[in-house]
This record gives structure tokens, sequence and C-alpha cells, in this order.
């Protein structure tokens, strides 16, 4: 359904469009019938960008075709630029000042007698540019003398933006061609531009890219020099670091020393165990001892006594001996073994019997507290040895100063960044010395010279012509589509429904009332389609009276949202053709603010005549006489006016008076005033029967209407719908 709707909008206007197609055709044929004809001419190079030099190992080709697109683009973009550009310009002009009687571009007189021609010194161009040429240089424009030199060149086609309007640059498909063409009206001009424009493109890439090289080179090697630097500094930083701690490698000297105090701990923990054994033992001998001493023995000989001594200090010094081996050694234990028997022949004397135990076992004591304190010597001394040692060691693992392991740990992570971004810097060093020994322009090689042509290009007329009427169509379409499609206004009963959600009473056409007035519409026999507006709103109106007719109701309140929606319209229309019923009909003005009925009919009584002067208990026929000069039809007008009817009609018992009227005609119809505006269609929705809205479809529907909608929904069963007025008839289906 909207695409037939836009298709018969398309079908409404297609005068229009045609007629703007057409005129873009005309258009087309003139301007090109005054073009100058073109004479083309064309140069081809190969880059050697896709050249296939080498090949990877798997056998796969080693050209990037992203990497070729890319310098493909650059090398374009270069041709584009003002130098090369300004390069050829330059010598066009030197040759057409040097050499008047052949130039390329002959000036037509109109241009020779211009301000800036005459205000350029030829001699003093001619030398500007001789010496602007070899040097690459961009002619300045600071003075007024420079600035009329630049607009020199435009006045010979010569300046930038009049170069590049005949000028194409492109590449050839996916090849290694570049395709320069240029188009002037001078064939030989058309030649020497593209063949100069390549070999100025390849002195200025060269100087170029050369130039950016080493530059580049030069800045990153200074990277390398100041990175190398950084990275030795941080090295002896590190180095100066470890020496301080007493270490290369503090960290792993403290855990070695931890390391050796906890084995050492362990070890003393023992030896001072054995150490209180040894207590223990002495100090059970030593009461021993003394108890058994309580008697005397006899005394042995001097010499005899001596000889035990030596023997029992020999043992005490083995077993010393085999307390630091860690009691282990046989061959020692063998030894005190010995000894001790021997100590025990020595120091046997004759004593009598009574005696002789006693005494051997005090012997035995003595000679187990020898070894006891022979034992707790060199257990003293273990333990001592244990307790330096530890000391030793924890001073060690504490050497290093406090966060010494974090500094060490910082130096070298920062060496480590810094080595890798050395790496990185030597790498583009390393690409940027390969860009200076490889010239990107050395494949370039002008493959096709550009030839001076023969005739000049074909402006192809037709064609043209065809392209401008058919894009002026499309584009005319398109924007009278874009016009229907953003245009708000419910013009189609389709859009109306979708917008307002109210039941829809009637739908009237528009037609027009500038020859004939509503009663003459409603009331003339029209055929044929030449009145098809007529007849169809005729018909419609009908319908509208049909349901005045077959309503028990006799008061009908026509009223709008909006102002200049056509509310006198449809009550006029309705009225007539009521009247043809032969119903008596009275219309009752009461849109204060905009009073055209009573303009219209000039009413011999008006609603505020009536005000005070009503008496209910007499006939209404008899008071005041609304009849106009049309049959069956009576109107009360009213003053236009700022004011509502409750202002107006304070005085006026309106339920009364419209009974009245009901016994005096057989409908009543009253105008009140726009909804969105005004209060009065408020005012008189209570004492009206039934309510139609009238809304135009040359208008649009805003936020605004929504609130007097919700206000005619309110009206429950009084509210009879809405009527859509001024429709055109192609879109009452749509």
């Amino acid at each position: 359904m909207d695409l037939i709707y836009f298709f018969k909008v398309l079908l409404r206007r297609k005068w229009i469009i045609i007629g703007l197609s057409l005129l873009s055709v005309i258009a087309a044929f003139f301007f090109l019938l005054n073009k100058k004809p073109l004479y083309k001419s064309q140069a081809q190079y190969s880059t050697g960008f896709t050249a296939e030099k080498v090949r990877l190992v798997d056998g796969s080709s080693g050209i990037d075709i992203y990497t070729a697109d890319v310098k493909f683009n650059n090398v374009i973009e270069t041709f584009k630029s003002p130098k090369v550009i300004n390069a050829i310009s330059y010598k066009l002009l030197l040759h057409d000042l040097i050499n008047p009687a052949n130039p390329y571009i002959t000036l037509s007189k109109s241009k020779k007698e211009s301000a800036i021609y005459k205000s350029v010194n030829i001699d003093s161009a001619i030398k500007i540019l001789g010496e602007a040429i070899p040097n690459h240089q961009v002619l300045p424009s600071n003075t007024e003398k420079e600035k009329n030199l630049v607009e020199f060149f435009k006045l010979y086609g010569y300046d930038y933006e009049t170069m590049m309007a005949h000028l194409l640059i492109e590449r050839v498909g996916r090849t290694d061609y570049l395709d320069i063409t240029f188009w002037s009206d001078n064939p030989g001009l058309s030649a020497l531009v593209v063949n100069g424009m390549g070999q100025e493109f390849l002195n200025y890439y060269k100087n170029l890219s050369s130039q950016r090289t080493k530059e580049n080179a030069g800045d990153i090697k200074l990277m390398v020099t100041s990175q190398q630097r950084t990275i030795d500094s941080l090295g002896k930083r590190l180095f100066d670091e470890k020496v301080k701690q007493g270490s290369i490698d503090p960290v792993s000297l403290s855990t070695s020393a931890m390391e050796t105090v906890k084995e050492l701990e362990t070890r003393l923990a023992e030896e001072k165990s054995k150490q209180n054994e040894h207590l223990n033992r002495k100090k059970y001998l030593v009461e021993r001892l003394n108890f058994l001493q309580a008697g005397a023995l006899p005394i042995q000989n001097s010499s005899n006594n001596d000889e035990v001594m030596r023997l029992i200090n020999r043992k005490n010094d083995l077993v010393a001996e085999l307390a630091k081996k860690g009691g282990e050694d046989a061959v020692l234990q063998k030894q005190i073994s010995d000894l001790r028997s021997e100590i025990n022949s020595k120091s046997s004397v004759p004593t009598n019997k009574n005696n002789t135990g006693k005494a051997k076992e005090l012997d035995d004591i003595k000679m187990q507290v020898s070894e006891e304190d022979a034992l707790l010597n060199a257990s003293n001394s273990t333990v001592a040895d244990y307790t330096s040692r530890i000391r030793k060691y924890t001073g060690m693992a504490n050497s290093a100063p406090v966060g010494s392991d974090v500094t060490i740990g910082g130096i070298q992570t920062k060496l480590e960044i810094e080595n890798t971004l050395l790496s990185n810097i030597t790498e583009k060093y390393y690409k940027a010395e390969g860009l200076i020994k490889d010239d990107p322009t050395t494949n370039f090689i002008q493959t096709a010279v550009g030839q001076p042509a023969l005739g000049p290009e074909s402006k192809k007329t037709m064609i043209t012509m065809f392209l401008a009427g058919i894009s002026m169509f499309f584009l005319s379409s398109i924007i009278f589509l874009l016009l229907e499609i953003f245009d708000t206004r419910v013009k189609t009963p389709t859009l109306f429904k979708k917008q307002i959600k109210l039941n829809v009473a009637n739908i009237l056409n528009n037609i027009p009332l500038k020859k004939l007035s509503e009663q003459e519409i409603v009331t003339n026999d029209y055929k044929g389609k030449k009145y098809s507006r007529e007849i169809f709103f005729k018909n419609n109106i009908r319908k509208l009276r049909y349901e005045f007719l077959h309503s028990s109701n006799k008061i009908f309140l026509i009223t709008s949202t909006q102002i200049n929606t056509g509310k006198t319209t449809v009550i006029e229309s309705i009225a007539a053709s009521l009247l043809l019923s032969k119903k008596k009909i009275i219309i009752i003005d009461l849109n204060f603010g905009n009073n055209s009925l009573t303009k219209k009919y000039n009413p011999a009584v008006l609603i505020e005549d009536i005000a005070g002067k009503l008496k209910y208990e007499v006939p209404l026929k008899g008071q005041f006489n609304f009849l106009t000069t049309i049959n069956g039809l009576s109107v009360i007008g009213c003053k236009e006016g700022n004011f509502t009817p409750s202002e107006v009609l304070f005085n006026i018992d309106m339920n009364a008076f419209l009974k009245m009227l009901k016994v005096e005609v057989d409908f009543i119809l009253i105008e009140g005033a726009a909804l969105n505006d005004f209060a009065d269609s408020c005012e008189l929705a209570t004492y009206a029967e039934q309510v139609f809205t009238v809304f135009s479809a040359s208008a649009p529907v805003s936020h605004i209407d929504d609130k007097s909608i919700q206000f005619i929904k309110s009206l429950g069963e009084k509210n009879s719908g809405a009527i859509l007025n001024n429709v055109l008839l192609e879109n009452i289906n749509f």
C-alpha cells in the first residue's frame, strides 16, 4: 500500500519531474556546445613495486600486496604534490613568456587587457621562474608583486587547481603500471605535461626519499648511541652495587650464610645436650668419690703414683681427641681401653682384704671423673667453636644493607628493558640504512611516451545529455519522495488512523470553492470525470446526512482541534444536504474567535441579542426571526471577540433555549472554536447531544492535539467520531 502511494505521489508530479529532466538535458547540450575541444595525451610508467625479485624458502612469493598498494598510493600522491605540478607549470609559463610567437596557450585580448596581466613585468617574471625551476622552489606570495605573479598563472591556466582539474593519475588495475593522462586545448601541451611530469616526479621523489631516509638514519643512529650509553651506565651501576655488598651476588651469599647458621645451630643444640650429660655424670661421680673417701686408703709409693698419673693424662688426651672426632675412631677407643687396664694394674697396692674392694672402686671413680672432665672440656671447646661460627655466618647474612636485593633487582629489570629498546632501535637503524642504499625509484621506467593527439576528444554529447536527464529524473524523484516521507501532514486516511486513534465518521475530499459555494456544490447535479471531486464530495456529504437522519438526536456540535480545518464548510454542506431532504435547519455560530458563518449570512439575530430578552414561556417563533433567504435555513450569529460562551451566555438557560429550538426545527448545528486554542467547545459540549470533530488532511497533527483528542474521547457516547476534511481525491483510497 505504501509503495503504491509513493508511486502515486511521483505520478502526480510527473510533469515537474519530466520538465526538470528535459531542462537538465537542454542545459547539458548547451554546455557541451560551448565547451572547447580538448586533446588527450597519456604516458605510462612501470614502478617495479610488484616485480618478483625474491621467493621464500617454501616457494611462495615474497611480494607484500598491502605494502605494494601503500607504495602506489604514496607515488600517486607525490605526483599530485604542488612541487611536482608547480615545476611543470613554471616550465610551461616560462616557455610561453620566452616564446610569445609560439606559446602553448594564447591569451585572449580581454585577458591581456586585465589588471593582473599589466601588473606583471615579463622580464622580471622570466628571471624569477628561471631561478625557481632548477632549485625546485615554490614561488612565495608575501608581497603584492609576488601575489600578482601567482594570479598570472591563473590567467594562463597553469595554476595548481586548473592543472589538477585536467590531470588524472591512476594505477592500471592490479598491475605494476601507472597511467598519467592530461587534457588541454593544445595537443602539444598535453604531451609535454605527461612526459615532463614523469621526469619531475623522479627528481622530486628521489630527492625527497633520499633526504628523508638520511635524516631518519642520522636521527636513529643518535638514538642508538644514546641508548648504548644508558645501558653502559646501568651496567656499571649494577656492578658497583654488587661490589658494595661484598659479593658479586650478595643475595646468594646471604641465603647461603643463613642456611649454614641453621645447620650450626642444630649441631650446637646437640653438643649442648652432650655437655649437660657430662656435667650430670661428673656431679654424680664426684659425690660418690667423696662418700668413698670418708675411709683412708693406704698410701702407694711415689714412683708408682707418678706412673699412674702419666697414664691417666695420656688416657684423657686420647679421650679428648676421640671426642673431637665424634667418638667414632676404633683405634683410639682400643688405646683408651688398654690404658684403662694398665692404670688399674698399676694402681693396685698390697692391701688387706678389707680395703681391697674399696680401694679398687675408689680408683675407678677417680678414673671416670677424669674421663668426664676430659669429655666436658672437649664439649666446651666444641660449643665455643659452634658459637663462634654461628656469630660469623650470622654477621655475613646481615652484612648486606636493607633492600639491597630490591635495589639490584630494580637495576637488572631496568637494564633488561633498556636492552630490549636498544635492540628495537638498532633494527630500525639497519632498516633506515637499507633504505638509503635502496633507491625506491630505481625501477621506475617510462614504458609509454605521451604523444600529441591527432584530434580532440569526443564530447560524448548524447551520452552526457542522457546521463544528465536520467540523473535529474532520479534526483528529483528522490527529493519528492523524501519530502513526502518527512511530511507530517495526515494526508491519507491510513496515516490519519495511525496517528489519531479516533473513529472516522467520514472522509471529505477537497473541493474548489473559489467559484462555487458549498450549497451550490451539494445542490448541483454534476456528471462526468471533470467534476469527479464535486461528485465524490457530494456523495460523502450524503453519507453524513444519512447518519443525521437516522439519529435520534437533534443538537450537533461541530468542532476541531486546530483552526482552519473546514468546520464552516462541513456545516454548510451538511445543512444544504439536509435542506434537500426538506428538513428545517438552524445554524448557531458560537465560534467567537472566528465568526465566519455570521459574516457570510449576516443574520438578523445574534446570540448576544437573545441574552436577557428570551421569554421561556412564549413560543420562540413569536419572539425572534432567525430565517435567512434560503428556504428552511435559519442562522443565529455572534459577535467576534476574545470571550467564551459562558461569559456571553451567562443569562441564558441554554438547555431551555435549545429545547425551544428543537420544537421549531429538525436539526441544530452549532459551530465551536478550535479546542487547542479556546475553551468554547468544551463548554458547548455540555449542551450538545452529538459531537463531530473536523480534521484537515493539509495540517500536521502535533503533540498539542493530544490533550484535545483526550477530551474528545472523554465525551463517550456523545463523540460521533472524526471527519477528515480536505483530502486529495487521489489519496482517498490510501
